[in-house]
C-alpha cells in the first residue's frame, strides 16, 4: 500500500507527468476547503476573496490562507501564503472558474505543485476544490 501511495510522488520527482491512481477518499490533502468566497463588482472588473484550507499529510504540508485578487488578470495571484496562489475567470458570468495552486520545497531542491479548480456562483459560502493535477521537479 505504501508503494502505492509513494509512486506518484516519485515519479513526479523524475519530471514526469504524474497520473496519480490514489483515490481521493484516501488522501486529504486531495480536497481543498474553501469558505467566504466573494466577488465585488468594480470600475475594471470583480475583485474576489475567500479563505483556504488544505490538510497536512505525511508528503503535502498544510496551508490555511486568505486569497484575494482581480478577474481583471488572468495571472496567478500570490495569496497571504505566497506558497497559495489563486485566480478566478468567468465561466459564463455568474459562474466562476476559481483556480489554486500550492507550491512547496521538500528536501531541498525538490519542487512540488498541485492544482485544483472548481466552477462557483458567487457568493458560495462554502465548497471544496479537489486536486486534479500534481507533479514534481526535480
Amino acid at each position: 500500500m505504501q508503494f502505492l501511495t509513494l509512486l506518484p510522488l516519485a515519479l513526479s520527482t523524475l519530471g514526469l507527468v504524474s497520473a496519480s491512481p490514489i483515490r481521493r477518499e484516501d488522501n486529504p490533502a486531495l480536497t481543498w476547503h474553501v469558505s467566504n468566497f466573494n466577488t465585488v463588482h468594480t470600475a475594471v472588473g470583480y475583485n474576489y476573496t475567500f479563505n483556504i484550507y488544505g490538510v497536512a499529510t505525511q508528503n503535502t504540508p498544510g496551508f490555511n490562507t486568505t486569497c484575494t485578487g482581480s478577474n481583471a488578470t488572468t495571472d496567478l495571484a500570490a495569496c497571504a501564503d505566497p506558497l497559495i496562489k489563486s485566480r478566478i475567470q468567468a465561466d459564463p458570468f455568474p459562474v466562476w472558474n476559481v483556480r489554486v495552486e500550492h507550491e512547496w520545497i521538500k528536501s531541498g531542491d525538490m519542487e512540488f505543485y498541485t492544482y485544483g479548480e472548481q466552477n462557483v456562483t458567487s457568493p458560495a459560502p462554502r465548497f471544496t476544490i479537489p486536486v486534479t493535477q500534481e507533479y514534481g521537479v526535480a
